[in-house]
Parts: C-alpha cells; sequence; structure tokens
C-alpha cells in the first residue's frame, strides 16, 4: 500500500486556503496523512479548521514559537511515517487530482527521488507582474510544464521519496520566510542520490494566486537574492565566478575610483561618468532582455523588470557582506544542476549588450 504524508507550513491559517487542501480526494490505493503545520503561536482555528482537523488522517501541530518555514517543514519530516513526502504551500489552490497524479507518478515511477508538480501563476494584469514573468524568475514555477526532470523546484509543489531524503533536513541559515532553502535541500537530496535530477509531472498542478493581490512586493527578490546567495558555499561544485552584477560593480567602484584619483589616474569626473554610465548599462541591458521576453514594449513593465533585477542582485550582495564574505563577489550558481559548461560561458542579449558597452564607457571615461 502507498504511504503519502502532505506537509503544509502555515502562519497564516487561512481556511480559504488550507480547507481544500486538507479535504483533498485521496487516491485508492493510498494512505494519505496530513500534517498542517503552524508556525503562528497565536494562531487560533476557526470552526471549520478545527473540524477539519479532527478528522482521521489529518493532524494538527502548531509551534511554541515561530521557527520559519525550513524548521517547520523539519518537523514535519521528523513527524511523518510515510514512504512519500509531498510539500505544499499555505497560499496555493491544488487541482482536486493532485494526490491522484503524484501516486500514478510514484506507481508508474517507484525509483525515482522525488517529483516536481506546475505552479500556475493567473495572468498577470498588474505591470509589477507582467515584469516578474519577464525578468524569468518565476521560471521555476512552470519548469515541470516544459522539462521530464530538473534539479530542483520550489517547495509550493514538490514530492520526495522518503528514503531519498534519509537524515537531510531543510538548513537553517537561509531567510526564516524563505528563499533558497528549497534549492538547497532538492540539491542535497539530488547529491545523495548519485545527482539523478527529480521528475516532473505535469498533471499533478497547483495554482499560486500573485502576492500582495497583485501590488507590487518587493521585500521578496531580496529575500530570494539573500538566501541565493548561500547557495555556491554550500554546493560549491556549482559554483562559479560571472561579471559582477550592478551593486557589485558599484560597490567595487566606490572603493577602487578614490584610490585611482589619488593616484592621477582618472579624473573625479570620469569617476562620475563612470557610476552614472554602469547605472545606464545595467538599465539598457536588463530593458531590452525584458522587452525580448516580455515580447512586447511597456514603459512600465521594463522600469520594474530593472528594479526587481537590481533589487534581487541587491539581496545576493547584502547576504555576502552580512557573512563578511568579500570573496563571493562574483561568485554565482548553476541553477541547472550541472557542474560543466557553466553559465558564465552562455550568450544571452543581456551579456552581448554590456560586452559592446562597458568598453566604451571605459573609453570615454579614460579619455575624459
Amino acid at each position: 500500500m502507498l504511504t503519502l504524508d502532505v506537509i503544509i507550513p502555515s502562519f497564516r491559517m487561512n481556511e480559504a486556503i488550507l480547507l481544500p487542501i486538507l479535504n483533498l480526494r485521496h487516491p485508492d490505493d493510498a494512505i494519505v496523512q496530513f500534517f498542517l503545520m503552524c508556525d503562528n503561536p497565536n494562531a487560533e482555528l476557526s470552526a471549520a479548521l478545527k473540524e477539519a482537523c479532527s478528522q482521521p488522517g489529518v493532524q494538527f501541530i502548531k509551534n511554541e514559537v515561530n521557527l520559519g518555514v525550513s524548521a517547520t517543514r523539519n518537523r514535519g519530516i521528523d513527524l511523518s511515517l510515510a514512504d512519500w513526502i509531498l510539500f505544499l504551500d499555505d497560499d496555493i489552490i491544488p487541482a482536486e487530482d493532485i494526490l491522484v497524479r503524484y501516486a500514478e507518478g510514484i506507481r508508474n515511477h517507484p525509483e525515482e527521488i522525488g517529483f516536481i508538480g506546475p505552479i500556475d501563476l493567473p495572468a498577470p494584469k498588474h505591470p509589477f507582474n507582467k515584469a516578474v514573468i519577464a525578468n524569468g524568475s518565476m521560471d521555476i514555477f512552470g519548469i515541470a510544464r516544459v522539462k521530464e526532470g530538473f534539479a530542483w523546484g520550489a517547495t509550493a509543489n514538490i514530492l520526495f521519496n522518503r528514503k531519498a531524503i534519509g537524515n537531510l533536513r531543510f538548513s537553517a541559515a537561509f531567510p526564516k520566510l524563505g528563499g533558497g532553502e528549497d534549492v538547497d535541500f532538492s540539491y542535497q537530496v539530488r547529491d545523495r542520490n548519485h545527482r539523478k535530477s527529480l521528475k516532473c509531472i505535469s498533471g499533478a498542478s497547483v495554482t499560486h494566486p500573485w502576492w500582495g493581490n497583485e501590488t507590487p512586493v518587493w521585500s521578496r527578490p531580496f529575500r530570494y537574492g539573500i538566501g541565493n546567495s548561500y547557495l555556491p558555499n554550500r554546493h560549491p561544485a556549482y559554483a562559479y565566478y560571472d561579471f559582477l552584477t550592478a551593486p557589485e560593480t558599484l560597490l567595487v567602484s566606490f572603493l577602487l575610483l578614490p584610490v585611482l584619483i589619488l593616484l592621477g589616474f582618472i579624473s573625479w569626473t570620469a569617476a562620475l561618468y563612470f557610476i552614472l554610465g554602469v547605472l545606464v548599462i545595467e538599465a539598457i541591458a536588463t530593458g531590452i532582455q525584458i522587452i525580448k521576453r516580455s515580447k512586447s514594449f511597456s514603459p512600465a513593465v521594463i522600469v520594474y523588470g530593472i528594479g526587481l533585477r537590481f533589487i534581487y542582485e541587491m539581496g545576493l550582495l547584502q547576504g555576502s557582506l552580512s557573512r563578511g564574505q568579500l570573496q563571493e563577489i562574483g561568485l554565482r550558481f548553476n541553477f541547472e544542476g550541472k557542474t560543466a559548461n557553466p553559465p558564465f560561458y552562455h550568450s544571452n542579449t543581456r551579456r552581448l549588450v554590456k560586452w559592446v558597452l562597458y568598453p566604451v564607457l571605459v573609453a570615454l571615461c579614460l579619455s575624459l
């Protein structure tokens, strides 16, 4: 008999979201158990949630203090006794047959270390969310629709084989609200199992409403940047050095340009032009990329897209600086699960624009 536990970490305890999850249709040949992990010590269950949590096959666990998503998921793993563990977030709407679809995948591929299901975002209406799609930061949500397997998946909808997990757990190093911990955990499980990727199941889908009711949420990309900054050192086999980001370039410039000015190599005017030039080049390169990916020209989308990238890259830099790791400037992580041919050697429009414009900027500044 197939055994499957569903772990749902929740701070919000939103009845409208959680009740449909707890009442999902079970596969006929499976024993399913739900673990609703409340990470809000002050939360009170609604009457409907109390009734749902009193059902057989549903356990309600409340943390005495706010532990964060990683520690809360770990507590669920420790409580689980099933052969398979499905992680769902508390802000998604699952397809009614999601458990049936995953059970089919397990029966057909019992040797897999895990499965990734699609996370569908509604069609964006606000320019900010159109920019989120255009800058590629949410491509992982749809990876199960375009790949047969991948190195990692978002914890909003991902299933792991308990044997593949073993004694591995989510790391507490990452932000409590999330960011990077899902990548790290997937890579830990993958590396423990001979670098085998997780299999994708396009039918086991959930829908993820837009954060903030489609209002701009700038804290999320910043937090993701901080979280992802931990990945290269935690997984050095997938780390590589690449061109500096805009925030990294500005930091290095603020440190080096005064020295070059004092030594007489450049003028203050040239230094100012260089700083402004960095911002202009990054805006041009990112703007062109946004236009290509969105297949439209919208000034609002372009501006939001430039802002999203800069905020994310600020998070990357903040993460490294907070640990005093200056050597991490320029250090990147290969999210495709490859140790050879890192993205440094890949070409794209954004890189080509920077390759052309940065030499022009340096030449201009040296001539001043």
